[in-house]
């Protein structure tokens, strides 16, 4: 009796199943709420796919950005331990710095060359750069650099030179061939080399011409004009080169290698 009934409950269940889905395939309502949806569904989907395209590329430049203005920050503190160690004599300093998809590294293309009256003097210089969508931002002889995608350069921190009747002109040579890609940290190591030397050049009655070779040429057009106050400046842009006259009795530069590691 009681499997009996339980067949009863199970066709009167199926019948009002089937009626009901055929109910709903013959309904014209049925049919319209689920174009709509279909519908609605295809406008979200576009829509979020629209968002991704456009949106995606002005959220990773904004990232970029972002990283790029910290890095500038961060190479402030990197200055300051590599001046410590050239200037003050600090045996060793670290830096540790955080890179996302740019690449750190150690160029040996820049020097200062100081001309009296057809005495040349060179030193190399080298620079340690972050370079991330196509801007570089970089310790060179004691100053922050950074160039932007259209080569305009701005000096973030400024040299160390001190003009004046005897003119000071500390020039940092970086030692070392490292560098370092990708996602992560990055360690500077700037240690002391013992090849340091000083250099006492008598300018008196004659005019000495300073010329820079770096990547940052631009930075330093502006500082010979605005801090330097030289004369007769000249840009090379092929040879990347700013030189400019200067009026002084003695020059005294403090020449300082130091070791650089990356890892």
């Amino acid at each position: 009796m009681v499997h009996q009934k339980t067949l009863v409950l199970v066709q009167i269940f199926n019948e009002l199943v089937v009626n009901n889905m055929k109910n709903l395939l013959n309904s014209e309502s049925a049919v319209s709420e689920a174009i709509g949806f279909i519908l609605t569904l295809a406008v979200v989907i576009l829509a979020s796919g629209l968002v991704y395209a456009n949106g995606l590329p002005i959220l990773q430049q904004s990232m970029d950005t972002s990283h790029f203005m910290e890095m500038q920050e961060s190479f402030g503190l990197l200055g300051q331990n590599i001046n410590e160690v050239a200037y003050e004599r600090a045996p060793v300093r670290n830096t540790e710095l955080k890179i996302i998809g740019g690449a750190m590294s150690i160029q040996h293309d820049s020097y200062m060359q100081i001309d009296v009256n057809g005495s040349i003097n060179t030193f190399e210089m080298g620079s340690v750069e972050y370079f991330v969508d196509h801007q570089i931002t970089a310790y060179e002889n004691g100053a922050i650099w950074t160039k932007y995608r259209n080569n305009d350069t701005i000096m973030v921190v400024k040299p160390h030179i001190n003009y004046a009747n005897v003119t000071t002109i500390p020039v940092v040579e970086l030692l070392g061939t490292y560098n370092k890609a990708g996602e992560g940290s990055a360690r500077i190591r700037a240690s002391r080399s013992d090849s340091s030397s000083i250099y006492f050049i008598n300018a008196t009655g004659h005019n000495t011409t300073i010329t820079v070779q770096s990547t940052f040429y631009r930075g330093w057009e502006r500082y010979f004009e605005d801090n330097l106050g030289a004369d007769d400046i000249v840009v090379n842009q092929t040879n990347r080169t700013v030189s400019g006259n200067i009026t002084t009795e003695y020059i005294y530069v403090d020449f300082n290698r130091i070791d650089m590691e990356i890892y």
